[in-house]
């Protein structure tokens, strides 16, 4: 009786011991996510983030880039081929609905790629961007390593799933960061409807039907890319921005099968509880000391550094220990030095990401201190004195010695 009554008291602690470790957890229903600060690529939360995975149509945000980055004018108009695209699409994928000489510009075609997620408009650009679309997915690999996408390989521009077309949420969220910096690609996946430039095609957002589809409020979620495919379930890549850091979401593995739209109601619960957990704190604040440098021979026994201006930082919790201050320069000053001499650097790191760096100047007239000179000089002093009273008894001798002479003469 006695061991089962422990069996019991250590059953019941090890419950409550669980439910503290895990009361900050979050339940989603993908079985893939990442939540980045954009400005850093910080995971702030995570959930299989760097395993391998198909990523259905997120792999358009790339056909996006290269095709943006390979058109002079997005203006210019290119008239629509349907042949070029009946040769390589998927009958089963979703069409934007562009049609066979159909005169476009190129950002119609991408606005009708990225926003319905047309993959006719993707097949099409690939084929015309470059001379063929093997040389077009050959420049989506490449530009995967430039941005540093070394757990991605694409084998087609639709997101088809395929075993040579794969991908990690950690990379996925790079890729999205990289769009984001493009103000035209941002501002196509933050749209919730567009006509093309002929009046004939009007597309409205994959993220915006879904939602009002199932009556769901978009508190967060301003724009992204949605995905769905057998292998990578329903995905959504997406943007919020909460006290002026753009945060990004990824999620991937929810239920192609259920008419609840998960990729958003995820993408919604991970930005609130982000939102709630997070925010811009100071890591360190305007005028706190950040260095001290001793002088030679000064009056000034040393003097302070202090910070320009507030460092902040989108943290849970602002932590000392994890605040690391390295300084690079002269380590002790002395009277020759003036009033703005350089003196060297501070470099201020939070968790071994570097927040901020400071110039380091003289920032005061340091005063020459003959009782410290003495002080710290004390043995040669007492040399030199000692030698002077020497000089002076020797003086004192010889004129003693040169004095009696003269007196026997």
């Amino acid at each position: 009786m006695r061991k089962l009554r422990f069996s019991i008291i250590y059953i019941f602690i090890a419950i409550v011991s669980f439910s503290f470790v895990y009361a900050d957890e979050i339940s989603i229903t993908s079985t893939h996510a990442g939540v980045y600060n954009a400005d850093n690529m910080e995971l702030l939360y995570g959930k299989n983030e760097q395993d391998k995975i198909a990523i259905a149509s997120l792999t358009k945000l790339m056909t996006a880039v290269v095709s943006i980055e390979n058109i002079p004018n997005l203006e210019d108009k290119i008239t629509v081929d349907y042949d070029i695209i009946s040769k390589t699409l998927d009958p089963e994928l979703a069409v934007a609905g562009i049609y066979d000489g159909e005169s476009l510009t190129y950002y119609d075609l991408l606005a009708t790629m990225l926003i319905p997620s047309g993959a006719d408009s993707a097949v099409f650009l690939s084929n015309v961007v470059f001379d063929s679309q093997e040389k077009f997915i050959e420049n989506m690999n490449i530009k995967a390593q430039e941005i540093d996408m070394n757990n991605t390989r694409f084998s087609n521009v639709t997101g088809l799933d395929d075993e040579n077309n794969y991908s990690t949420i950690e990379d996925v969220a790079k890729l999205l960061g990289y769009v984001l910096k493009n103000d035209t690609l941002k501002e196509i996946i933050s749209m919730k409807s567009y006509t093309t430039t002929d009046g004939e095609i009007t597309v409205s957002s994959t993220i915006t039907r879904s939602a009002q589809r199932s009556g769901i409020t978009l508190d967060y979620v301003l724009g992204g890319k949605t995905g769905t495919t057998g292998d990578a379930g329903i995905c959504l890549a997406s943007y919020t921005v909460d006290e002026d850091n753009t945060i990004i979401s990824i999620v991937t593995g929810a239920s192609m099968y259920s008419t609840i739209p998960y990729n958003i109601i995820d993408s919604e619960k991970l930005y609130k509880y982000i939102a709630d957990k997070y925010s811009n704190q100071n890591v360190l604040s305007k005028g706190d000391k950040i260095l001290e440098l001793n002088t030679y021979c000064c009056k000034q026994d040393s003097v302070v550094f202090t910070l320009p201006e507030d460092i902040v930082k989108y943290v849970d919790n602002v932590e000392s220990k994890d605040i690391n201050i390295i300084y690079d320069g002269i380590d002790v000053l002395d009277s020759s030095m003036k009033i703005g001499t350089s003196l060297g650097k501070v470099k201020i790191y939070y968790k071994n990401e570097l927040v901020g760096n400071v110039d380091i100047q003289l920032n005061e007239k340091l005063e020459f201190s003959l009782k410290k000179w003495i002080v710290i000089h004390k043995v040669l002093v007492g040399s030199i004195i000692a030698g002077i009273v020497l000089v002076i008894i020797i003086i004192l001798i010889r004129n003693s010695i040169k004095n009696k002479k003269n007196k026997s003469y």
